[in-house]
């Protein structure tokens, strides 16, 4: 207790007399109390309120946090995962179906979604290389995304119900790349076959197939890794996720201000929208 007064002490005097402000924080996460923690930040340690909803991140953890300071208090209004300990602090930030994993490279970004839900994004490394991208709304994982690889299969089995892995439709997939859980509990399944025609399947909530779609992939924007290296070519580095539509390519990459944005790429390579990722 007389170690977290003074601390609290300590941020005061940090934060002096000052009326509520944008603010931003970059440091590794100390001590954890309930939802506030300890920030070590180049201009001293700092107590940091949590934003809701937003599981606290284990000491060690290297965050990035946007809020209001206010006086002698710092109330986080988003917090990103900027970097986790060696020791794999940070798993706590994940979902339960995305423990263990062996993921890598996590980063989170926390916001509000157009119906005002708490929507959080995680971007991660996958063991084998390839880059995932998930999605979690109002606490419940909506939506995981890979880059083309083929999505970690314990994480298949947690998000698909057996009588789905065991349809004759869905065992023409082999490799999965996108499931999407909705809001009613039907069931979105996105992969390729052994032939390389893109499939698409959807599921109602107890498990009927409700539609088949099989095509061939004649989509117009770059593959992958044509896209990776274009990105590279134009000065983006950190180069993670990397989603292909029919026209363009979407990326999570570091700008050359060592900022994390979104880009854009057209079907010719050429960079159609850039913007902040933790914005």
């Amino acid at each position: 207790m007389r170690r977290f007064l003074t601390t609290l002490m300590l941020s005061t005097a940090l934060a002096g007399p000052l009326a509520a402000q944008e603010a931003r924080v970059d440091g590794t996460v100390a001590e954890v109390f309930g939802r506030q923690a300890i920030i070590t930040a180049p201009e001293g340690r700092i107590l940091v309120a949590l934003p809701d909803g937003v599981a606290a991140p284990a000491p060690g953890t290297r965050v990035e946090l946007r809020g209001t300071r206010s006086g002698d208090s710092f109330a986080a209004t988003a917090l990103n995962i900027a970097g986790v300990a060696p020791t794999g602090a940070g798993e706590v930030a994940l979902p339960v179906e995305m423990r263990g994993l062996g993921l890598t490279e996590v980063r989170t970004r926390t916001e509000r979604g157009r119906r005002g839900e708490r929507e959080i994004d995680i971007h991660a490394r996958m063991p084998g290389g390839g880059w995932l991208l998930a999605e979690i709304r109002d606490g419940r994982l909506v939506e995981v995304k890979t880059d083309g690889t083929a999505m970690p299969q314990p994480l298949v089995e947690r998000l698909l119900p057996a009588g789905i892995r065991g349809d004759r439709s869905f065992a023409g997939l082999t490799r999965i790349t996108d499931i999407d859980i909705d809001r009613d509990g039907e069931i979105e399944v996105k992969g390729l076959d052994e032939a390389g025609m893109r499939i698409e399947i959807e599921y109602a909530p107890g498990g009927a197939m409700i539609s088949f779609e099989r095509e061939r992939d004649d989509r117009r924007s770059l593959p992958v890794a044509t896209a990776r290296a274009r990105l590279n070519e134009l000065g983006y580095r950190q180069i993670g996720f990397v989603d292909r539509t029919g026209r363009h390519n979407r990326a999570l990459a570091t700008n050359t201000y060592g900022e994390w944005v979104e880009v854009r790429l057209d079907e010719q390579g050429r960079v159609d929208r850039e913007r902040r990722w933790d914005r």
